[in-house]
């Protein structure tokens, strides 16, 4: 029988866990709970949805144990709950999201690459949708379908001046939300190829 978990490492109750061993699967969650917990909540007002947030977290390693790779476990968790603090954010449409972007962009972490571009792709398509409904056409077109002022100022009846104003005014909107235009153009051309936005 196994027993005082409370002495292994991180890294040996991720072995475990891999194992499928609930004992060490509970220690990681009794160790870090209250942390990620305190995490969550500095963004959110409500406790249950801070709350919320945690157990999802806590259930995903479970489901995905056998596969998970992860190298440290407090970054690896603490990553975790600003990804689903994006979800969360970016379904109720709330403005905060953008102070959650800076730190996926920038996070010195690259644990779980793939979900951090589809959280990046999903926190994107959630700024397009807040845009007014004229300059999120125009700024689809232009940065995403790849046409020319010209040409979008022909399919949407406009002049050209005024598509320009519009782009202007979504770039500046974006430049005063995000640390880097430049990274985030280049992170939506990486992440958004092939993607099919509203």
């Amino acid at each position: 029988m196994r027993y005082c978990y409370d002495v292994y490492t991180d890294e040996q109750l991720i072995a475990l866990l891999k194992e499928s061993d609930e004992a060490a699967f509970s220690e990681i969650y009794d160790r870090y709970r209250q942390r990620l917990y305190r995490s969550a909540s500095r963004k959110l007002a409500a406790p249950e949805q801070a709350e919320e947030i945690v157990q999802d977290v806590f259930l995903d390693i479970w489901k995905r144990r056998e596969q998970l790779e992860i190298r440290h476990l407090p970054a690896y968790l603490e990553q975790a709950v600003r990804f689903r603090l994006i979800n969360f954010v970016t379904r109720q449409k709330i403005p905060a999201f953008f102070d959650l972007f800076d730190t996926v962009l920038f996070s010195p972490y690259e644990a779980d690459q793939l979900l951090k571009q589809k959280d990046l792709v999903n926190l994107i398509k959630a700024w397009i949708d807040v845009l007014p409904k004229n300059q999120r056409h125009i700024f689809i077109q232009h940065y995403l379908q790849e046409l020319s002022v010209k040409e979008i100022a022909h399919a949407m009846a406009l002049s050209p001046k005024t598509v320009q104003n519009n782009l202007s005014l979504s770039l500046q909107y974006l430049r005063t939300r995000l640390s880097s235009l430049t990274t985030i153009l280049l992170a939506m051309g990486i992440c958004l190829t092939g993607v099919k936005l509203p």
